[in-house]
């Protein structure tokens, strides 16, 4: 190993380019490979003796898939070996074609422990763990493991009264030979064969149908459908009677052996002009109205079927008629016979698209997008990227361009004075001013630095003095702009390239386009932000794709991540918008004071029918946080969750439906496009009961509500605080108190305390956290459900009262709602926090009540618990059409029992404190003065908090003796 890399090290001296070099005769591979980490030193130390068995390969499986190989020795010689490593061929048949550098990048953890506990490079893993591991489908890696086989089966509901129409299946090859392949009926009314070079008789068969209203599917003779296709068509066009295109999700055939199932299932979404001009993003099962498609200029051949149907979506997306998309695998495609641009694409998917003509490609885009296309802009063909294009807008044959760059700043001039260097190095020749925003500097040095700047003529320096609100700053300084574009950019962000501001200006060569953003990296040249989708169902709001990705074999994977994407949202730390929109939408909204004002932005200026397009066209490094810092703490956290809430209400439809450029079969986690794998519970919660106590003679009644109460303590103790509330509780209704601790069975002086209070007391074990405890007691008390009026279900999470229940009663006897709870949250979905939960009659007799506690279910992971049970159970109440309160707050977001819980106290006589605010504080909220708080309404409650606090702080003391 040491003799070789001396050769290379020396060879190196004397090249006249690195990249290009070649160990001739040893290792005939590109430099970029000759890396332990990737190939076995065996082969590195000896390339002339190295036997592919030393790694593992398995030579009688390697000849079967690659018959050209005279022996196993020759996978060298041949060049086949770098075509492996870079992913334009399979090592196996039955393993997918990848980049080995992305393959060891993407490992997961099981997969990785072995690799180190043997000491394997990359290669030596993939032949041997790694496809054991593919084939017997357990997880392997983040970019390997997306070629698994779609195994999820739907069944749909037959319905009865659907409208029949006509649905035709079109069958299209330019392969005369394989024109006539059986396809099997499965719903369609009838299937047409044809020629893609001879379209003029399709057309011609279509004329005969009766049925305008008939539904026309296009597919390839390599393709397989779906058998519930049709069936999902149709289900789609009834309930939408004015849809006029539909499209799909597929997957593809990536091995030649025609047994592999296939894999690599390309989740997309609803077109746009935008996506449709950069990549052709046309997904599975094309579906049109025979209306529409009688509309059209219908052209007499095509080299390809993606070429037709670019042509056909094209026209129809420019005539405005509504489309959309169904997140259903209905086509599985043979990409070597039936081409088009994957959104997650192998080396080896790119190969087969350059055997296509993708010149018609771009004639036809060309064409089609005339209308749009502003005068002097131009679409170019990505070299690298068969179908792919750029737009690119010589913006002077049109109109003089003025961009206003925006900087807001304060102090710490050494930052903005290299923003600043790196514009006038880095913007090109495109007329700009700058328009210094001063918000409160105070040192010296800055207000120095500023003196200078107002001596340029391309610089104005102006000053507000408030509080950071980065929207009011922008409002602000807009008024002193003359640019007819503007640029937000913050003082942290580094130019790197050249003519930064002609590419930022490219996209709005199309007159869709509203705004324009960029890639941006952190210093270490990872992407800090390329985008922004907003999530639906989650704890957090947005996703950034492709955010701390660094290796370039995985970004190349990534489709919308190399082209001018259109995006729903991007980042204001560099974003360009044309100034008469932004006018337009009244600017920024203020109370968006730190974050996601950009996201709002954005979202206004596309419900103008605008684009947002983010470009990867540029280098620009961000800084990010030098000037700000992160929001994941005290008073920040808190003002971070109450814009996030206040961003969640504006735009809710957003988060209830969802980004409609964003896949719901993506991972919300994953910033590199992996399928969404559905997280499986542990199985149905079982009752599990120890022992049951019931007072004598005591029936439940309709005067007074049963109130449940939830307990778990691993001593199975009861604090001392809970007395007096249960003693509380008591005073408004009986008491069911359900204890998950199995100990307290032999707590007999407590049990006795507790039969003061409570009318029942079961003792189980934890299964299902509080919501088993609820589940059993319901169970339990069942068949006397039908007498009450009201149901209350509580837990021990809460200290208090602080003050008495009398007015926190009658307020929910005054509520209108069906079910009333304390506070509310918009993450995740619109739902009440479970802590404290009362039903009413009507709730209490309906079938969506007693399923949801039927099917309740264990989920291991906390969120997992909160998103199908705490939410789950408020969303599914209110979908079957019951009204939903919350008393002491609206539309919040988080844990506001967390975040402000001293204004709830104060202000809204909110009668408990949460017990991990104070013994766990994750977020680290002001704490200080909850004791003079809650001693002022109620001592005894603080003198019990404060010794319940001093233990747990003894306690961890003791535990951290050496």
């Amino acid at each position: 190993m040491l003799k070789f890399l001396v050769r290379l090290i020396n060879h190196l001296k004397t090249s006249t380019s690195s990249s290009d070099f070649q160990c001739e005769n040893e290792l005939n591979l590109s430099l970029k490979w000759v890396d332990p980490k990737i190939l076995p030193k065996k082969l590195l130390n000896n390339p002339s003796k190295w036997n592919p068995k030393d790694a593992g390969i398995d030579e009688d499986y390697l000849l079967r898939s690659h018959p050209e190989l005279t022996n196993a020795k020759s996978l060298i010689e041949s060049g086949l070996l770098e075509k492996i490593l870079c992913g334009e061929k399979n090592l196996y048949t039955g393993i997918p074609p990848i980049n080995l550098s992305a393959y060891l990048d993407g490992l997961r953890r099981g997969a990785k422990d072995e690799l180190k506990k043997h000491n394997l490079s990359a290669l030596e893993h993939l032949a041997t763990f790694g496809r054991e591991r593919f084939e017997q489908r357990q997880p392997l890696g983040k970019d390997i493991d997306r070629y698994q086989p779609n195994n999820k089966k739907r069944v749909l509901p037959i319905h009865q009264d659907i409208e029949k129409v006509s649905q035709i299946l079109i069958v299209l090859s330019s392969q005369k030979a394989r024109r006539q392949k059986c396809i099997k009926t499965n719903g369609w009314t009838k299937i047409l064969y044809g020629d893609i070079n001879n379209l003029k008789d399709i057309w011609r068969q279509l004329q005969l149908s009766t049925q305008n209203e008939a539904l026309i599917s296009f597919c390839h003779a390599s393709d397989q459908i779906n058998n519930l296709a049709s069936h999902h068509i149709l289900l789609t066009f009834n309930k939408r009677p004015e849809l006029s295109l539909l499209t799909s999700d597929e997957d593809f055939h990536w091995s030649q052996n025609p047994y592999q199932p296939p894999g690599n299932l390309q989740n997309r979404s609803r077109l746009t002009p935008w996506r449709l001009i950069s990549r052709g993003a046309i997904g599975g099962l094309v579906t049109m109205r025979l209306r529409t498609l009688n509309s059209l200029d219908l052209p007499d051949k095509k080299s390809d079927l993606h070429g037709l149907l670019l042509e056909l979506c094209l026209q129809i997306i420019l005539k405005d008629l509504t489309i959309d998309h169904i997140s259903e695998c209905l086509l599985t495609r043979d990409i070597k016979s039936n081409p088009l641009i994957p959104e997650v694409a192998s080396p080896k998917d790119w190969l087969y698209l350059k055997r296509f003509n993708d010149k018609e490609w771009s004639t036809t885009t060309q064409k089609c997008i005339q209308t749009i296309l502003k005068p002097g802009a131009s679409i170019h063909s990505c070299s690298k990227m068969p179908g792919c294009h750029e737009i690119r807008w010589n913006h002077s044959l049109q109109e003089n361009i003025l961009v206003s760059i925006m900087i807001p700043f304060r102090d710490k001039s050494n930052t903005t004075k290299l923003c600043i260097d790196s514009i006038r190095a880095y913007a090109g020749k495109t007329s700009y001013e700058i328009i210094l925003i001063n918000n409160g500097s105070q040192e010296p040095e800055t207000l120095a630095w500023l003196d200078e700047q107002k001596n340029n003529t391309d610089t104005k320096v102006i000053t507000i003095d408030c509080e950071f609100n980065y929207a009011k700053i922008h409002n602000h300084a807009r008024n002193y702009c003359r640019g007819n574009y503007l640029l937000f950019l913050n003082n942290d962000i580094e130019f790197k390239s050249n003519d930064i501001l002609q590419h930022l200006l490219n996209p709005f060569g199309l007159s869709i386009t509203t705004a324009v953003g960029a890639r941006l990296l952190y210093p270490n040249k990872s992407i800090q932000h390329q985008g922004v989708v907003i999530i639906k169902g989650e704890r957090r709001c947005v996703l950034e794709p492709g955010k701390y990705l660094s290796n370039p074999a995985i970004i190349e994977t990534l489709t919308p991540l190399r082209v001018q994407e259109e995006f729903t949202a991007a980042t204001g730390a560099c974003l360009m918008v044309k100034a008469a929109d932004y006018d337009a939408i009244g600017g920024f909204d203020e109370q968006l004071a730190v974050v996601f004002n950009d996201v709002d932005l954005c979202l206004r200026l596309r419900n103008q029918g605008k684009s947002i397009v983010v470009t990867p066209k540029v280098e620009i490094v961000h800084h990010e946080s030098l000037s700000r810092g992160k929001d994941q703490y005290g008073a920040s956290f808190a003002r971070h969750q109450r814009e996030s809430g206040y961003l969640r209400f504006k735009h809710r439809n957003y988060f209830r439906d969802g980004d409609p450029l964003f896949s719901e079969k993506i991972n919300p986690h994953s910033t590199r496009y992996q399928p969404h794998i559905e997280v499986r519970s542990a199985g149905s919660v079982r009752e599990k009961l120890i022992s049951t106590w019931r007072r004598n003679k005591w029936q439940p009644s309709s005067q007074r509500p049963i109130i449940m109460f939830a307990h778990f303590d691993s001593s199975g103790r009861v604090r001392p605080d809970i007395f007096p509330l249960l003693e509380q509780y008591n005073k408004h209704g009986d008491i069911v108190f359900i204890s998950s601790s199995p100990a307290l069975k032999w707590h007999l002086r407590t049990r006795k305390k507790l039969q003061k209070h409570c009318c029942a007391i079961l003792i189980r074990h934890n299964e299902g956290y509080d919501f088993g405890s609820w589940m059993t007691g319901l169970n339990w008390i069942k068949n006397d459900i039908p007498v009450l009026d009201s149901l209350i279900l509580t837990n021990d999470s809460f200290w208090g009262p602080i003050s008495p229940l009398d007015d926190l009663f009658q307020q929910i006897n005054a509520s209108k709602a069906s079910v009333i709870g304390l506070t509310d949250d918009l993450m995740y979905f619109p739902h009440l926090q479970s802590a404290f939960l009362s039903f009413r009659k009507d709730v209490l007799a309906s079938e969506t009540f007693w399923k949801f506690w039927d099917e309740l279910e264990i989920w291991p992971r906390k969120r997992d618990l909160v998103k199908h049970c705490e939410v789950g159970l408020s969303v599914s109440i209110e979908k079957s059409g019951f009204k939903l309160e919350s008393l002491f707050t609206k539309n919040s977001n988080g844990n506001v029992l967390h975040s402000n819980w001293r204004q709830l106290i104060f202000e809204q006589n909110f009668p408990f404190l949460k017990v991990s605010l104070l013994r766990d504080n994750p977020t680290r909220q002001n704490v200080d003065g909850w004791e003079e708080l809650i001693s002022a309404k109620n001592k005894w409650l603080a003198n019990q908090i404060q010794q319940q606090l001093s233990r747990k702080i003894k306690s961890q003391k003791k535990q951290n003796l050496p």
